[in-house]
């Protein structure tokens, strides 16, 4: 009777060390960065922001001189039309602003969207500024120590 109390034993802690085992890498592969690969121009902004010490970004140096404003759609917030002021849906080009992993930027005229970077928060994180337009030569934005809120240069 002891051995088969020990046996039992044994094989329920066994059991629980395999599915302990499997939960942990559920997670981990859950935590997974994004599968998507960076754009150059994602990568270039990343890189940018690093260089000026994750203070400030110059957004009116990126993307060519014909675009006049810089929009942000943050996670969850697809509604780009409202936030450019004219038709053009975000989710036509790409379908990442259904997690937390991205933002989008958008580098645009009155009427049209000229390019558009998806960038992963992980290398500068604009949620705060979801929704908001900014025109380029007001597009050299401040990240506040403190708050962490991005903010024009006055």
């Amino acid at each position: 009777m002891g051995r088969t109390l020990l046996r039992s034993l044994h094989n329920k802690l066994l059991c629980e060390y395999i599915m302990l085992r499997v939960l942990i890498l559920l997670l981990l592969v859950g935590c997974e960065d994004s599968p998507l690969p960076r754009s150059e121009s994602s990568i270039k902004l990343g890189e940018t922001y690093k260089a000026n010490n994750y203070a400030y970004i110059d957004f009116s140096t990126m993307q060519g001189n014909k675009w006049t404003k810089v929009c942000f759609l943050g996670p969850y917030n697809s509604d780009s039309s409202k936030a450019l002021g004219f038709n053009w849906d975000v989710n036509k080009y790409t379908d990442v602003l259904v997690s937390d992993s991205h933002n989008v930027i958008l580098f645009a005229t009155d009427s049209a969207v000229l390019s558009h970077i998806v960038h992963r928060r992980t290398y500068g994180d604009f949620w705060q500024l979801s929704g908001k337009c900014f025109p380029k030569e007001s597009s050299k934005l401040y990240k506040s120590e403190e708050s962490g809120a991005w903010h024009v240069s006055s």
